[in-house]
Parts: C-alpha cells; sequence; structure tokens
C-alpha cells in the first residue's frame, strides 16, 4: 500500500477519550440498585473477548499483549518504555494506539469497519513486548498483523472469499458469500436465529457454532429440538451436513450467565427479575427464544432507575448482516434533565397545538413517550 494511501489508515491523533462522570448519578441509588447495575456491567464486561474473537485473529493477542504489558509495570509506562529503550515520542504513539483498541474493542474500527495501525514503528512494540517474556508470546502471536497493510481488501470487514477481514466464519478461509446465504436460509426455514451464531465450514457442510455455557444441547432441547445434526435436502447445499455445535465462548457465557443471575436476584421488581432469568437462559443454553423473552420483560420496566440491555444485540459487522455482536450496558437515570423533559411531555397537549402546521398533520390523540434522560456508566462492545 502506497504512503498516501496508507495515511488513511493510522490511528487517530489525539484518539477520543472522553471522561465518564457517572458518581453523582450512581450515589443516587439505593444498595440494592448499586449492586443490579454492579453485576450488570461485571456480566457487559465478562463477554469483551466475544468481541475480540468475532472481529480478527489477532485481536485478541493485540488486547492480552497490552494488558499484560500495563500489569508488568503497574501502569508506569514512562519506567516501561526506559526499560525498553524505547522514546517518549514513540511511547506516546503507542499509547494512543492502544486507546483507541480499547475504544473499538479490536483493531477495526466500531464506525467504518476499516483497519487501524500505530503511527509508532514496528520496533517500537517489538521492543516493548520484550520486556515481559509473557508480552512477547502474545506479541508473536499477532504474526505481524498489528502492522500488516499490504493486501488493501483485509484492510475492511467483509465477506472472506472477497478478500476482507472477519471472524464470524473462524478456521473457513474458502467459506463463500453463496454458501453463507444459503445455510441462512436453511436456518430460517428450520426458524434458528442467528443473532448467537458463527459459521465453520467443514470437510461435509457446515458447524453453526452458538454461544453458550452448555457445550451440548440442552436437555430439554434447543430452540429447534434436541436434534443437531441435519442433512440438507435440497436447494444448493443437497446432501450437505450442517451440525448445531454448543459451547462458543463457553467459559466468557459461564461467567457472563453467573453474573447476570446476580442481577436478578437484586432486581427492584418482578419485571426486572424476570427480565435477567430470561437473559440467563439465554446465554446459559443459547436459546434466542429465551431472549425474545427478556426482551418482553425489559419493554414492561417503565422508568428504571437502572436502565439495561445486553447479549448479541447489533448486526452490522456480520458481513450477511444477522448475526449479532456482543454488548451490554448499565445507566442510571439523570433525574434532573428527566424530570424536566417530563414536564415538557405533559405539557405537549397545550403545545402541540401552537406548532406551525394544521391539526390534520397530527394525530388524533397524542400519545406520550416514557421519557428517560441516561447516564451511561457501563458499555462494552
Amino acid at each position: 500500500m502506497k504512503p498516501e494511501e496508507l495515511k488513511h489508515y493510522l490511528a487517530d491523533q489525539p484518539p477520543t477519550v472522553v471522561r465518564l462522570e457517572i458518581e453523582k448519578h450512581f450515589s443516587l441509588l439505593s444498595e440494592k440498585q448499586k449492586r443490579y447495575a454492579h453485576f450488570i456491567s461485571k456480566a457487559a464486561f465478562a463477554g469483551s473477548r466475544i468481541v475480540l474473537r468475532q472481529l480478527s485473529p489477532e485481536s485478541e493477542p493485540i488486547y492480552d499483549l497490552i494488558i499484560t504489558l500495563h500489569k508488568s509495570t503497574n501502569g508506569d509506562w514512562s519506567a516501561l518504555a526506559k526499560k525498553a529503550g524505547v522514546e517518549e515520542s514513540e511511547l506516546n504513539l503507542f499509547l494512543e494506539y492502544t486507546g483507541m483498541f480499547l475504544g473499538n474493542m479490536g483493531n477495526y474500527k466500531s464506525f467504518g469497519d476499516a483497519k487501524f495501525i500505530p503511527r509508532c514503528t514496528e520496533k517500537t512494540v517489538a521492543a516493548l513486548a520484550a520486556t515481559s517474556p509473557e508480552a512477547q508470546k502474545f506479541y508473536e502471536a499477532t504474526n505481524g498483523a498489528i502492522f500488516s497493510h499490504e493486501d488493501p481488501a483485509s484492510m475492511h470487514l467483509g465477506f472472506l472469499d472477497a478478500g476482507h477481514m472477519t471472524t464470524y466464519y473462524p478456521d473457513s478461509k474458502d467459506i463463500t458469500k453463496p454458501e453463507i446465504e444459503a445455510v441462512s436460509a436453511w436456518m430460517e426455514e428450520k426458524r434458528l436465529l442467528p443473532e448467537n451464531t458463527r459459521l465453520r465450514k467443514t470437510a461435509d457442510g457446515f458447524d453453526i457454532l452458538i454461544a453458550s455455557a452448555v457445550t451440548s444441547v440442552p436437555a430439554e432441547g434447543g430452540d429447534i429440538g434436541k436434534e443437531t445434526k441435519f442433512t440438507v435436502e435440497s436447494g444448493p447445499l443437497k446432501g450437505k451436513t450442517i451440525s448445531l455445535v454448543y459451547g462458543d465462548y463457553a467459559d466468557e457465557m459461564k461467567n457472563i450467565t453467573a453474573n447476570i443471575k446476580q442481577a436478578a436476584a437484586n432486581a427492584d421488581n418482578d419485571n426486572q427479575k424476570n427480565m435477567h432469568l430470561a437473559y440467563a437462559k439465554s446465554f446459559e443454553t443459547g436459546s434466542l427464544e429465551a431472549f425474545k423473552d427478556s426482551q418482553r420483560f425489559w419493554i414492561k420496566d417503565k422508568g428504571p432507575s437502572v436502565e439495561c440491555n445486553i447479549g448479541f444485540i447489533e448486526t452490522y459487522r456480520d458481513p450477511a448482516g444477522v448475526r449479532g455482536e456482543w454488548e451490554g450496558f448499565a445507566s442510571m437515570v439523570n433525574q434532573e434533565r428527566t424530570r424536566a423533559f417530563g414536564e415538557l411531555v405533559e405539557a405537549s397537549p397545550s403545545l402541540i397545538p401552537l406548532l406551525p402546521w394544521s391539526k390534520e398533520f397530527e394525530k388524533d390523540k397524542f400519545l406520550s413517550p416514557d421519557f428517560t434522560s441516561l447516564e451511561v456508566m457501563t458499555f462494552a462492545s
């Protein structure tokens, strides 16, 4: 890639860093509500490695490299740079990259889906990694992908057969867009939802990897029963075997489930409790029908002091647009702003007639929204 093209892929300088201001809102919660927010936050962050594994092969070892270097020096990066013989200016460029990496939870932009690479030299990262045997191990595991930019297509997320990058289709370099679409059509026919899955091509067909704490089909069966092996009877995949494989991200899903159950134990009401129990069932067994139940309770939880949602939700980064990226958030109500806008909502019936258009452009009856202004405490994705 030519230097004039490569400059568009360099890490932001400086990266966007915003100070989190949540203490005054968190302090207004009851002790039980604080525990509720805490366990939701722990569950959200417990899925961090899922996001890394959904993005690129090098994302997880880069993450481990950053965390290991930070721990090895107790956060004293200047001391680490001195030990590595690295100039302060080069260290700052590396830290700008790490800030952007952690903000995007991977080495491709959350918005734009383009790879970014450090502005520091490869020699600098190698020298920092060499200060710790464990860090060196993770650096070597990246296989040079932190800086690689020779193939322009791989600098963007997308289908593998177009040369792009994605790990929603692990160990499947030769999987094609038509094959992915054919499996999606089969899943739709079987009424098997795709959001918490990845797809792996095998010698005789495909494995659908289902995110769950359990590593085999649940005793009561999955969303489409107890069968896990199917022979495709018609269409472009006729004769191929499709297998349902439970336990993708099993360790992470176990941790998430345990924290979500603790959130349920600290819920303010039955809707919140049932929502988190449905989440727990979904994350433990891989059932997206249970996840749909959680959203039904979520809708009923009007005006909570702690708002949240968690799971495989947004599908933007899957090139097929059907598999969800892990995310989770916990937020507090900004009571002052909510009160102000609540008064505006209450006054709407008298304000709407003052707007500069006739009543024919309005609904016969004003449906007042449930307005809540939120301050984010945790967002992991």
